[in-house]
């Protein structure tokens, strides 16, 4: 399985990056405002017949901290994601299987109200780990977390593609690295 791969896009998703400013010693997720979304990123999409799934979510991992083991969803699947990291460098994210007598066990909601599954991590096995950077399509339907040991708090702005023919199913990496595969780095 494939669970990271970089690119290398021409263009930014977000208008106004001061937004990113949060001193939080606890982890964060919310919304981007829809109107602060680039409109050169959204013309971009629209020109490889894309669209945002959702205005993208961004997540704050203060310096020296880490999130708890999850998908992005109330079950495994596979489901791929763009990725764009500031600040943070050098923090990993981390990807696991399932353990073969685990099952799910707590179905919760992000504070963005999104679906949220954890896992405790005697309920997995370690299988890869990568160095997110700007941007890289990450594999969010499986077991997975983020380690920031670094001095620096790490944001990511996490956009859910899909195709517009079907504006809510998503991409599965296959079709991730399919259509991103000219920016592949």
């Amino acid at each position: 399985m494939i669970y990271a791969v970089d690119l290398d896009i021409p263009v930014s998703p977000l208008t106004d990056y001061s937004v990113l400013n949060h001193t939080s010693n606890e982890p964060e997720i919310f919304f981007a405002d829809p109107s602060n979304v680039s409109e050169d990123f959204k013309q971009w999409l629209d020109s490889q017949g894309l669209v945002m799934t959702y205005p993208p979510l961004i997540f704050y991992t203060p310096n020296g901290q880490q999130c708890g083991i999850h998908i992005d969803g109330f079950a495994v699947a596979d489901r791929a994601c763009v990725n764009f990291i500031l600040q943070g460098a050098g923090s990993l994210m981390h990807w696991y299987s399932l353990k073969n007598s685990e099952e799910i066990t707590e179905q919760v909601s992000t504070q963005a109200g999104t679906p949220y599954t954890l896992y405790m991590p005697q309920q997995v096995t370690h299988v890869y780990s990568h160095a997110v950077n700007w941007p890289t399509i990450v594999q969010t339907g499986v077991p997975h977390n983020i380690t920031n040991h670094t001095l620096q708090p790490r944001w990511c702005l996490s956009c859910d593609i899909s195709r517009k023919e079907n504006p809510e199913a998503g991409l599965t990496m296959a079709e991730a690295l399919d259509v991103f595969k000219q920016w592949i780095v």
